[in-house]
């Protein structure tokens, strides 16, 4: 989560030209030199030294992953002339990166310079500690009474949605087939949700901030989202997930009574129940896959519907969104499916899928055996025929 990517040594930003509309990441967030005295290095492991749980939590989530991702980085690949640009989301920290860019006017060639405090291994962690919590003085943290071996810098903008949508709000058209589309942060603002982005992602539990402290109220640092991992998890891992919830709710009403050989209709519902945006959001490759299903005695589909529920672009010659049916806050719709009554009875099952890239983008990147959706919500019930 990001707030601004501000052109700190590569020139002061009124000395460049205009960016166009809506692109505010044309340069590191964060210009680190060196560790701040009483820390002993940049890295997120460095920091877990201290803040043992917080960094577990980290290393759970999809930030940590934010530049190790296939997919991502087989996005990068298709254009590497305005890489740049993704590359300051996903590399705050001025030291991941192996060069220094600067807007000059033309997006596809900025002025490039080499970057003498690169660190190869600091880039592996994508959006590490120093990307959220640098500043110039110290350490930045939410609360005003810390007491820290380090410098530290009482920031409340840490607790404010801004700060994270310096990066989940970022919509611009760069050119006819290059957009950026990721609108998070103003499906809230429409929606007139009041909780902030901290308060679903990043929930408060009452802990040690740092090893030998007191329990305080703290913000848990997975920054718990769509559930899809962006890689295989172990065992810590998927502890650091265990009380993870979907936004996506969903059930079935119960059949009415029906004899063998007639009609049976089962309606089903899936909701945007906790999410403060639109679902799925992020993305636009992202949809949900909702599938209904009537089985009969022996497992067999004897009646089926199914929803697709997301972003329709279309992005060659000009990039245009086609069409856009995804669920707002608090939004429950209906599906439907009929099939005949078997002797034996039915099952009805309700699945839903949060999808993250089509399986036809997926083979055009090659991310065989990488993970592509995950299943978000199931609910099955049996259907007793009547007389029974």
């Amino acid at each position: 989560m990001i707030l601004l990517l501000l052109a700190v040594g590569l020139g002061r930003a009124g000395d460049a030209p205009a960016v166009p509309e809506g692109v505010t990441w044309t340069a590191p967030r964060t210009p680190v030199i060196g560790p701040f005295p009483g820390t002993t290095g940049l890295r997120a492991a460095d920091c877990g030294a201290c803040h043992p749980e917080q960094y577990a939590e980290w290393r759970a989530s999809t930030h940590a992953h934010a530049w190790t991702d296939r997919q991502y980085q087989a996005e990068l690949a298709k254009d590497p002339e305005i890489a740049w640009l993704c590359i300051n989301c996903h590399l705050p920290v001025s030291n991941q990166q192996p060069e220094l860019t600067r807007f000059t006017g033309d997006l596809r060639h900025p002025e490039r310079r080499p970057n003498p405090a690169e660190d190869p291994a600091l880039r592996e962690e994508g959006i590490t500690c120093l990307g959220c919590h640098w500043r110039q003085e110290g350490i930045a943290v939410p609360d005003p009474e810390v007491s820290a071996p380090h410098p530290t810098v009482y920031d409340p903008g840490l607790r404010d949605p801004a700060f994270c949508q310096g990066c989940h709000q970022a919509v611009a058209r760069l050119e006819d087939a290059l957009v950026c589309s990721f609108n998070t942060g103003e499906e809230r603002r429409r929606a007139g949700i009041e909780r902030t982005c901290q308060d679903c992602h990043m929930p408060r539990v009452e802990r040690p901030v740092a090893a030998g402290g007191q329990p305080r109220s703290s913000a848990r640092h997975v920054f718990f989202g769509s559930g899809i991992p962006k890689a295989p998890r172990g065992p810590a891992e998927e502890a650091a997930w265990a009380d993870w919830r979907p936004g996506v709710e969903a059930s079935l009403d119960p059949p009415g009574s029906v004899a063998p050989g007639e009609e049976l209709v089962v309606v089903g519902h899936y909701a945007n129940a906790r999410a403060g945006h639109a679902l799925p959001t992020g993305d636009p490759e992202r949809y949900l896959l909702v599938r209904l299903e009537i089985l009969d005695p022996d497992g067999v589909v004897i009646g089926s519907a199914e929803a697709r529920v997301g972003q329709r672009w279309e992005w060659w010659p000009k990039a245009r969104k086609l069409d856009d049916n995804r669920l707002a806050p608090g939004e429950s719709r209906d599906i439907r499916v009929r099939a005949v009554m078997p002797e034996g009875g039915a099952r009805a099952r309700l699945v839903v899928e949060h999808h993250r890239i089509s399986p036809d983008n997926a083979a055009h990147h090659h991310l065989d055996g990488y993970p592509t959706f995950r299943e978000v919500a199931r609910v099955e019930v049996d259907v007793a025929p009547a007389g029974r």
